[in-house]
């Protein structure tokens, strides 16, 4: 599990692992798997500040009852810098090919 550091807006620093989670109806089917990001602040690495999720296609989803604690602001924020974080990695892996 690696974890990717990142800086927000405001200038904090966080860090996210990231892991896959199923997306069920009512009913226990599967409607998608998604991308998890668990969202860690660098000076309190074992607390867990939320978790985010995102498609293959690159949308931001947003579950019903997800519980974060992460606020509305802090959470766009964090997805628009873990986007750019995740689009220079792209660009440097899309380099050295």
């Amino acid at each position: 599990m690696s974890k990717i550091e990142i800086i927000v807006k405001d200038g904090n620093k966080y860090f996210y692992t990231t892991s896959f989670f199923n997306a069920e109806n009512p009913l226990g089917i599967i409607k998608a798997t998604l991308t998890e990001y668990s969202i860690y602040k660098i000076n309190d690495g074992d607390v867990l500040v939320g978790k985010l999720y995102k498609t293959d296609e690159g949308n931001w989803y947003d579950l019903p009852d997800n519980n974060s604690t992460i606020n509305k602001l802090l959470a766009t924020f964090i997805k628009k810098a873990i986007d750019e974080t995740e689009k220079e990695k792209a660009a440097i892996e899309g380099d050295l090919q």
